[in-house]
C-alpha cells in the first residue's frame, strides 16, 4: 500500500509515520509534503498512491488549494486540529475526518473503513468486468416546460460544468442543462473509447476533437469543433489525454 502524508508538524508527521507501519508493516510511505506547493509539484508526476493523508491548514495555505489543481488519485483520511471543514474534507473525497490529538485506536477505525470500501470497489470493479458488454448512456432526456426532447449521446461535442450546472453542447452548436448527474457519476456513464474527462469540468467527445497544442508547461488546449475556445487539459491528465488519442 502506497501513501502520502500531508503535514507540516514534524511531531504529527512521526506520529502518523508511526501508526501506519504499526497497522501495516508492508506500507510504503512514498511522500512527505508540508507545503501547498509541494503536494502540487508531487502529484502532477502522477504516481501510484493508494491512500492519503492530509492535514488541512499547510505552511502556505490550506491543502484545498493544492487538490483544486490536482486529480486526487485515491481516498484521503484528513488529521486537523480544526472541526470547521468537514464539507470541504467529504468534496475532495475525504473518507475519515481525524481530529487531533487522535489516538491509535481512532486511527485503526479510519484505517479499517478504508479497507472496507477497497474491498467493495475491488469486487464491484470485478463485477464490471465480468459482464460481458456494459451497456452506456445512448441519449439524454431533456425537459421543457411540457414536454422532453431526445438528445442523442452521439451528437454530444462535449460536456462542460460550471457552478454546480452540466451542460451538453451538441453538434449544431446549441447547449442543454442536463440533470440528475454529478460530472464523475456521468462520466461512469458514458463509453470511455468515445468520451474522456479533460480536467474536472469538460468531458470532450472524441469525434469533435479537431487538434490540439502546448499551453502551459504540461498542459494542452484542446480545439473542439462547435466550440469557440479550447478545453485545457489538467496537468494530470495530459498524458493520459494523448495515450487515449492515440488508442
Amino acid at each position: 500500500m502506497n501513501i502520502v502524508i500531508i503535514e507540516d508538524e514534524p511531531l504529527a508527521a512521526e506520529k502518523l509515520v508511526n501508526y501506519v507501519t504499526r497497522f501495516d508493516a508492508n506500507a510504503n510511505i512514498v511522500k512527505l509534503c508540508d507545503k501547498v506547493a509541494d503536494v502540487i509539484a508531487f502529484f502532477q508526476t502522477e504516481p501510484e498512491v493508494d491512500l492519503i493523508f492530509s492535514d488541512i491548514e499547510l505552511l502556505d495555505g490550506q491543502v484545498f488549494s493544492a487538490f483544486e489543481e490536482i486529480d486526487l488519485p485515491c481516498p484521503v483520511i484528513f488529521t486537523t486540529s480544526y472541526n470547521a471543514f468537514w464539507t470541504e474534507a467529504f468534496d475532495n473525497q475525504g473518507i475519515a475526518y481525524l481530529l487531533k490529538p487522535f489516538t491509535y485506536k481512532r486511527f485503526t477505525n479510519a484505517m479499517t473503513n478504508y479497507e472496507s470500501l477497497k474491498a467493495n470497489l475491488t469486487q464491484t470493479k470485478k463485477l464490471i468486468q465480468n459482464q460481458s458488454e456494459k451497456r452506456y448512456k445512448s441519449r439524454f432526456l431533456l425537459k421543457h416546460a411540457n414536454a422532453v426532447s431526445i438528445l442523442n449521446v452521439e451528437d454530444v461535442v462535449c460536456i462542460r460544468a460550471a457552478s454546480g450546472v452540466l451542460s451538453a453542447y451538441d453538434s449544431a452548436g446549441n447547449h442543454h442543462l442536463l440533470s440528475g448527474n454529478s460530472m464523475t457519476e456521468l462520466e461512469a456513464e458514458l463509453n470511455p473509447d468515445h468520451f474522456f474527462r479533460l480536467n474536472r469540468s469538460d468531458i470532450v467527445n472524441i469525434h469533435f476533437v479537431t487538434s490540439f497544442e502546448n499551453y502551459g508547461k504540461e498542459t494542452l488546449a484542446v480545439n473542439v469543433s462547435h466550440i469557440n475556445e479550447p478545453l485545457i487539459t489538467s496537468k494530470t491528465r495530459t498524458s493520459e489525454f494523448k495515450k487515449w488519442l492515440a488508442s
